[in-house]
């Protein structure tokens, strides 16, 4: 009897450890980071990402603005996706932590929503994204934007300029 209860106690040790271990990773301090994208690139390079650190130097996450077009090729989102360093280019955006998104997000720059100006848009000028689980706040600025009509209705995006400060969420 008494080796099962020690069995117990271990097995009971070892997971807590893990679990502790486990979201002191999720929640590891990064350097804080201040960058800014044009789209389309100055350089023509249409894909754009950069690393977020850990305070230890190694890299946590890549950012990446991934374009979305439409049946007719038009451009019509820009999404800012954020992903484990080291994940597939499929696997799931971090900022949705459920997986399950419906309708614009703060990290969508859709051209139907910056028709009538980024002022007018529907998450405006400045944007934050906290991402809680992993300890991160992202502030999104939206310096310009330039769409053109593809139909009576609908816009495509031609030029968009952000200024991205990613950070530890401390609340």
């Amino acid at each position: 009897m008494r080796f099962d209860r020690l069995c117990g106690y271990v097995f009971f040790l070892i997971l807590a450890n893990l679990g502790l271990f486990s979201n002191a990773a999720a929640k590891q301090r990064i350097v804080p980071l201040r960058t800014s994208v044009t789209f389309p690139s100055r350089s023509g390079a249409n894909r754009w990402s950069v690393p977020i650190k850990s305070t230890g130097g190694s890299t946590l996450y890549i950012l990446t603005l991934e374009q979305d077009f439409d049946v007719g090729h038009h451009l019509v989102t820009l999404e800012l996706v954020l992903r484990h360093a080291g994940h597939r280019t499929d696997a799931p955006n971090l900022f949705y932590p459920t997986g399950r998104v419906h309708g614009l997000q703060a990290c969508d720059f859709a051209a139907n929503d910056l028709a009538q100006g980024v002022q007018k848009s529907a998450f405006g000028e400045e944007r934050t994204v906290s991402v809680k689980s992993l300890g991160l706040v992202v502030r999104i600025a939206v310096s310009d934007a330039k769409v053109s009509p593809i139909s009576v209705s609908n816009y495509q995006l031609d030029m968009l300029e952000l200024q991205i400060e990613v950070d530890n969420y401390d609340p």
